[in-house]
């Protein structure tokens, strides 16, 4: 069996890379050669039976939210992959491939539900409205059919979750009663159950920001911020093979900036350099093992 390296990443805006636009330069347009994504075209469908997986480009990747050519993790790491595959591959990497779903403003409790009806309306942020839970299933699912017809062995370099802003402005008391943690909990049990493999959980801590404070002077934006990280935390413990990723850790956070010196003017959405380290930090700990 041949084997694959396989990287997912799921939900919100920051999943997307959203505002994040790459430069024109930073464009991948020729299909990479060792880099393997699911486009829209073929993919964006409840009805699909089969994937069709074409060479990466930094456009039409994302299965959910029409917004390309964005400095997202999937996109930074798609490049990194090649570039180290194209200089020799001193590592011995696999072929990569890539599954992406993230629509911006949707966490657990909205486009992700798992109970939400089936809608599949394409689009831009504001008009698209994509259940992305039995999107999700279906892929991971058709995914495993994909592995074993083709004979590939996968190696998960994991599913990383970038979700969970949308839930701050519930409030820690509606998420105590709805038991997030345990919805949490079901929701990657499922997506595990879909896929047919025990895949590492990746959950991306989310970094205190000021805007939470001037949006809610209470703190109970704060609050609830913390409540969820603390969930997170609490899944790392109690599921095998979760783990949280902190993007604090980049050598150019500063605290002290306005910025934290990792996110653009909103204090909301990383900035690309964030995204690509976050992406370097990715590869490196599939080198690692």
């Amino acid at each position: 069996m041949k084997k694959i390296a396989v990287f997912m990443l799921f939900g919100q805006s920051n999943a997307v890379g959203h505002a994040m636009p790459m430069d024109e330069k930073d464009y991948i347009i020729e299909p990479m050669k060792n880099v393997f994504g699911l486009d829209r075209k073929y993919n964006q469908s409840y009805d699909i039976t089969d994937l069709k997986f074409t060479g990466y480009t930094s456009h039409s990747m994302n299965l959910a939210e029409t917004q390309d050519n964005t400095y997202s993790v999937a996109n930074c790491l798609a490049k990194r992959w090649q570039d180290e595959i194209d200089n020799g591959n001193p590592n011995n990497l696999p072929d990569l491939y890539i599954i992406h779903i993230a629509i911006g403003s949707q966490g657990l409790l909205d486009m992700w539900h798992p109970d939400r009806e089936k809608v599949m309306e394409p689009g831009i942020l504001g008009k698209v409205n994509i259940s992305m839970y039995p999107l999700a299933t279906l892929v991971l699912g058709l995914f495993n059919k994909f592995c074993k017809e083709n004979g590939y062995q996968p190696d998960f370099v994991g599913m990383h979750w970038r979700g969970g802003e949308q839930e701050v402005r519930r409030g820690v008391s509606y998420l105590e009663e709805i038991k997030l943690k345990d919805m949490y909990i079901s929701f990657f049990e499922s997506l595990r159950s879909a896929l047919g493999y025990k895949t590492p959980i990746v959950l991306h801590k989310m970094p205190f920001t000021a805007v939470f404070t001037k949006e809610d002077p209470t703190g109970g934006c704060v609050e609830t911020m913390n409540y969820i990280n603390g969930v997170f935390e609490a899944l790392s413990r109690e599921m095998d093979g979760v783990s949280v990723f902190d993007p604090t850790r980049a050598p150019f956070y500063d605290d002290k900036q306005w910025d934290f010196g990792i996110f653009r003017w909103d204090l909301i959405h990383y900035l690309g350099k964030t995204n690509d380290w976050v992406a370097g930090e990715i590869l490196e700990g599939y080198k690692r093992g």
